[in-house]
């Protein structure tokens, strides 16, 4: 007899399109200030099969004016990682070449209390990559 767990993480299952617009993202995360650019997409958590309530998910690449990227850097002291943004494949293409600094800090500027988020600043570049799941 086979059994299946349910308590497995719930997994990025759905996409939309990638989006340019800056509104939707600076609303949700005003530490971006006023940025240069930004591709995004968006989707679903989970199997749209189980009922219940359901989480979204936000890959973020954006590139910031150069001053808040800097401003960042100096307010949550992110430290290199070697740690990779886990980005919808979409996105993928988008990301800055290099490495990252990350830290819990810029991590919490991202988080509220209904979304959570993981910030990567780039190293070489103002750009940002914030990964977010929330309700």
């Amino acid at each position: 007899m086979e059994t299946t767990t349910v308590n497995a993480p719930a997994a990025k299952t759905t996409s939309n399109p990638v989006r340019h617009e800056l509104e939707p993202l600076t609303k949700r995360f005003p530490a971006l200030g006023a940025p240069v650019s930004a591709s995004w997409v968006s989707g679903d958590m989970g199997d749209p099969e189980v009922p219940g309530p359901s989480l979204y998910w936000i890959d973020s690449v954006v590139e910031l004016n150069p001053a808040v990227a800097e401003d960042l850097k100096a307010k949550y002291r992110p430290v290199p990682t070697s740690a990779q943004p886990d980005v919808w494949q979409s996105l993928r293409g988008a990301l800055p070449a290099g490495g990252y600094l990350a830290s819990d800090q810029l991590n919490s500027v991202f988080t509220s209390t209904r979304i959570k988020s993981k910030a990567y600043l780039a190293e070489n570049s103002p750009v940002i990559v914030v990964t977010a799941v929330g309700e």
